[in-house]
């Protein structure tokens, strides 16, 4: 499964900025999870920090559920739970697979073992992908609140 997992996360943008030394030490830190379509991933309000992680999809699609509405749908090379699993913060959301899934699970507390360097270079991409999602998510706002005349 490593060396399928490897291949996978080549093709993926957010493991592109690391090493192959560097993804392998992803791999031992992180456990490789399968979903089924239907199965919930993350289920809003929970907060039991032994459940506190957060994922990478690596394959498959999820989406993203709050009071019965699709706020978006999520797709390989996705973070997400990231929040959640720093802060222990309750989920604000459900993920639930669209489809067979494939997903690397990581618990804060796993990534605490990695060298610091290294733990820096992958929070400051989960960083900026969390910045890249808010700043989607003000310009949907945006664009709501500001309607164009017709």
């Amino acid at each position: 499964m490593e060396k399928e997992a490897l291949e996978i996360m080549k093709k993926i943008d957010f493991f592109q900025d690391f090493s192959p030394d560097e993804r392998l030490m992803l791999l031992d830190v992180g456990e490789w999870v399968k979903a089924y379509s239907g199965d919930y991933i993350i289920r809003e309000g929970n907060k039991n920090l032994k459940l506190d992680y957060m994922f990478v999809l690596m394959k498959g699609s999820a989406k993203v559920v709050k009071q019965n509405k699709v706020l978006m749908t999520l797709e390989a090379g996705t973070s997400f739970g990231e929040i959640g699993a720093l802060t222990g913060a309750p989920r604000s959301a459900h993920v639930i697979a669209q489809e067979e899934c494939y997903l690397l699970r990581f618990h804060s507390n796993h990534i605490d073992r990695l060298p610091v360097e290294f733990q820096l270079k992958l929070l400051k991409k989960l960083l900026y992908t969390m910045a890249s999602r808010l700043l989607d998510l003000d310009n949907r706002l945006l664009n709501v609140l500001v309607k164009k005349p017709d």
